[in-house]
């Protein structure tokens, strides 16, 4: 099976928490995959510092935990699935303007086609930590 796609964004649906002070997403920067072409059995690593950046504000100085919650298989496109969603570094603390990012990388699958609903919203907690 082979897919061609000119450009990709991978969007995640931003979910936060915070106890008593809210963590604020300023801005998620997508990964943007140009010439892309996957076949079954096929794999496109992505590093975390070329996918997706989530930008936070929060207090000063304060360390942030990321928690990325995906149940089941997710699907890009017919036939592409997303695996191994990962932060470059789950904990951050926050500089001295209360700003901070997080690099998410994630691999691509080829896959023959599936059925089904493709795409699937990838959630993701912000937390301060004690």
């Amino acid at each position: 099976m082979a897919e061609t796609m000119k450009k990709i964004s991978l969007v995640l649906l931003v979910l936060y928490s915070g106890p008593l002070f809210s963590l604020e997403t300023v801005r998620v920067k997508n990964a943007e995959l140009k010439d892309l072409y996957l076949y079954n059995g096929s794999r496109l690593d992505v590093t975390p510092e070329e996918g997706v950046i989530v930008y936070i504000e929060g207090i000063e100085n304060k360390r942030v935990k990321l928690k990325i919650k995906s149940t089941g298989a997710i699907y890009l496109t017919s036939g592409v699935r997303i695996d191994n969603l990962r932060a470059n570094k789950p904990i951050i603390r926050l500089d001295k303007f209360g700003e901070g990012r997080f690099e998410i990388g994630f691999s691509l699958l080829g896959e023959k086609k599936v059925s089904g609903q493709h795409k699937k919203q990838i959630n993701y907690e912000i937390e301060y930590l004690n």
